[in-house]
């Protein structure tokens, strides 16, 4: 076990030196990402990896993070189940201290990253309270990677139901109805 383990959902603590870890999404965690995401169920064997550095002479974290397992999203049309298989690598860097957001170019040959720009680069925060998990992480990352709306492959929407009512004349609105029903008050 790496002593500088820290908890998924626990606020991240700038580190001394760099980690790695790999982690289980424990059920309580799961609990929280299908509630977070609208999920059908809670994922049952998520795992994120962890690779964390300090760079820039200890003054950036940068986390290099693989996301794996499976979610279950329900069809928006059928409400059938649609799984959908993760192998998700993304990366998140800070910086502590104030920095200038300016044109950047690095190149590490080693692993063959590039960081082009800072827009990337978040300043650390300093209060505990608004420091991230990585739980935070993992949900952040997921929500835009998950389709928004996820169909089963080859089901359609009732074409009806993607039509304006007001393109629809034969189709009487609710509240149109109730009008009808009115009494006339030129009468």
């Amino acid at each position: 076990m790496n002593k500088n383990r820290t908890p998924l959902t626990d606020p991240i603590e700038w580190p001394r030196d760099g980690w790695r870890d790999r982690l289980a999404i424990s059920v309580d965690a799961a609990k929280i990402i299908a509630e977070q995401l609208d999920l059908r169920d809670a994922p049952p064997n998520v795992t994120l990896a962890v690779d964390a550095d300090l760079t820039a002479g200890g003054k950036e974290l940068v986390f290099r993070l693989r996301l794996s397992g499976r979610v279950t999203q329900t069809c928006v049309v059928t409400l059938d189940a649609i799984e959908t298989e993760l192998d998700e690598s993304f990366i998140r860097r800070f910086r502590e201290g104030d920095f200038h957001n300016e044109l950047e170019v690095k190149i590490a040959a080693t692993d063959g990253d590039i960081a082009t720009l800072n827009e990337d680069l978040e300043a650390w925060p300093r209060s505990v309270d608004e420091r991230p998990s990585l739980l935070d992480f993992v949900i952040e990352h997921l929500g835009l990677v998950l389709d928004p709306f996820p169909r089963k492959q080859g089901t359609e929407a009732d074409p009806t139901l993607l039509q304006d009512p007001v393109d629809q004349p034969e189709i009487m609105s609710p509240f149109a109805a109730l009008a009808a029903l009115k009494p006339n008050s030129e009468d």
